[in-house]
């Protein structure tokens, strides 16, 4: 877990950021949904594994957690970093009898999560319970806090990163033909889940496009080119999203130049993710890369990618009018997004990258290559 020196890290800058914005307190939500429980996670320590929940941190003072009444609230009181654990059917009103007890009922507030996480029925009640009280979206700022990692925090998602490399490292012996996708796929769950890995998705492809799938029962046929994307969240709630594309043949020259056009992309994008780079920065080397490659572009799979962490997607988005700025250590999942040809072709190497000064440094060592089966 996290250490308590992280902890006080985080509230530091976040406390920061409220003394430069005038908030007295900030209210954060969290569901249990991959893009919506890290603010939680980042203020508690804490895995929202069902349902919502709201933190609040005041300026000064101690911080409280508001959870449904049950299982959660019980063992958040075990494990969490607050200690102030409030059980409740109605959150929303319990969050405003946190403020009332802290005095803060007539200041201005942060709410983090606004629009992305929060109930719109939830948003009403709590300027219900807190009539006087000025509330307003604290989510970028927080995101922004958010988004610049510690060394501890690079470290921790690097433990991910080298769980779910190994998952695909059990892929490459489990694939087989005559295996159906969910037994194959089993065993890369298994392994993740054994290493604390418990959030998260394990889908593939066997089609020309790249567009990926949960597996089937579908059994595996000897001609299969299998595309697998894993992306899963470790003990500490950091995400990454790493892919690999596998068959029981060497590819052909076309799938082999489109995998190695793809890797020459993230390479060209690690050398100018720098502090300061734009986001549209990573679509733009992007398209260069594939123009230059000589490549028919068709279409687009998805954006380039994106700033990744405890929460799953999260901006700066590699996309073309995208003029948000990279910070340092940042982590950024890329994923070149171009499909070619009347097929739509494509394959999605992803990868996640720490930006530096002097260009972004993988956060592990997995090799992007086509791995061809026995």
């Amino acid at each position: 877990m996290p250490s308590n020196q992280e902890r006080d890290r985080r509230y530091a800058a976040l406390r920061a950021m409220m003394q430069e914005n005038g908030y007295h307190a900030l209210i954060l939500a969290g569901n249990a949904e991959a893009m919506q429980r890290g603010y939680i996670r980042y203020v508690a320590d804490w895995r929202l594994w069902g349902g919502k929940g709201f933190a609040v941190l005041p300026l000064a003072g101690e911080p409280s957690l508001v959870l449904g009444a049950g299982s959660q609230s019980y063992w958040a009181k075990q494990v969490s970093w607050i200690d102030d654990i409030r059980a409740a059917q109605n959150m929303v009103v319990m969050v405003g009898q946190v403020i009332h007890a802290l005095g803060l009922e007539r200041v201005a507030i942060g709410v983090v999560g606004l629009a992305q996480v929060m109930l719109h029925g939830d948003m009403m009640a709590l300027s219900g319970a807190l009539p006087d009280a000025s509330l307003s979206d604290a989510t970028d700022v927080v995101d922004g806090i958010m988004a610049i990692r510690s060394a501890e925090e690079i470290a921790l998602q690097t433990e991910t990163y080298r769980s779910v490399a190994q998952a695909h490292a059990r892929l490459e012996t489990a694939f087989k033909p005559g295996r159906s996708e969910r037994a194959v796929m089993a065993e890369a769950v298994q392994l993740l889940a054994e290493q604390g890995c418990l959030d998260g998705i394990a889908h593939l492809t066997h089609g020309a496009p790249p567009f990926l799938r949960p597996p089937t029962d579908r059994i595996i046929a000897a001609d299969d080119v299998i595309k697998v994307s894993l992306e899963f969240a470790g003990p500490t709630g950091y995400w990454v999203e790493l892919s690999a594309v596998y068959s029981f043949r060497p590819p052909t020259a076309r799938e082999l130049r489109y995998l190695e056009t793809a890797v020459q992309a993230i390479s060209r994008i690690q050398a100018i993710l720098r502090p300061g780079a734009e986001g549209r920065a990573v679509t733009q080397v992007v398209e260069a890369t594939f123009a230059e490659a000589g490549w028919r572009v068709t279409g687009r799979g998805l954006w380039d990618g994106h700033l990744i962490g405890l929460n799953v997607i999260r901006p700066p988005f590699g996309l073309i009018d995208n003029t948000a700025l990279f910070r340092e250590n940042m982590v950024f999942n890329v994923h070149p997004g171009l499909v070619v040809d009347d097929d739509g072709f494509g394959i999605f190497v992803q990868d996640n990258l720490v930006v530096k000064p002097s260009g972004a440094l993988a956060l592990g060592e997995f090799a992007h290559r086509w791995r061809v089966l026995s």
